[in-house]
């Protein structure tokens, strides 16, 4: 289905602009990726709303899809799995911040941004094979992924200590874990 809007899309594009047809794939490609992520997003945005805190689906999609859009990790291998996985690693990143909400183990969360900062920092980008990247796009990844995990975490870290927006780190903590466990 995803394919078939991109194909129509895309016709309309050309309909309507002067275009390369050489590059028909490519745009096919990137409105279906395009449209994916979009579809993402909502859905992560309509489960915060459904839960009672869209402010998590928010902190989650700001830290979560730009941190992995630099660093990589696991793909699923369709949209609808991705769509899916994505969904899935939201609902797991608010379940943990209610176990550690609930049990008091703010503590933690220190240990936790830096592990965490520490895989990213050590693994991004991740290379995928079947998305190969020029080594300058690679340089040029790496260096975004590592400034962002560095600023976020800082930032993690002086709200955690000055004890602001506590939930809010929690969840800005368990994004930041789920990036580097699917870089692991």
């Amino acid at each position: 289905m995803l394919a078939t809007i991109a194909a129509r899309l895309t016709d309309q594009l050309y309909f309507r602009c002067p275009l390369d047809p050489c590059k028909k794939v490519v745009y096919e490609y990137g409105i279906q990726l395009s449209l994916s992520t979009l579809a993402s997003m909502c859905s992560i945005v309509v489960l915060g709303i459904f839960l009672k805190n869209p402010a998590s689906a928010f902190i989650f999609l700001g830290v979560f899809f730009f941190l992995r859009l630099f660093s990589g990790g696991y793909h699923a291998s369709t949209y609808a799995r991705c769509f899916l996985l994505t969904n899935s690693v939201y609902l797991a990143v608010v379940g943990a911040c209610y176990w550690i909400v609930h049990f008091q183990l703010y503590h933690l969360l220190p240990v936790i941004v830096a592990a965490s900062c520490a895989v990213v920092i050590v693994l991004s980008p991740i290379r995928n094979k079947r998305h190969p990247l020029s080594e300058k796009t690679y340089r040029k990844n790496r260096k975004i992924a590592v400034v962002l995990v560095s600023v976020e975490s800082l930032l993690f870290l002086i709200l955690f200590f000055w004890q602001i927006f506590q939930p809010y780190v929690t969840v800005s903590t368990m994004s930041l874990t789920a990036v580097a466990v699917m870089m692991l």
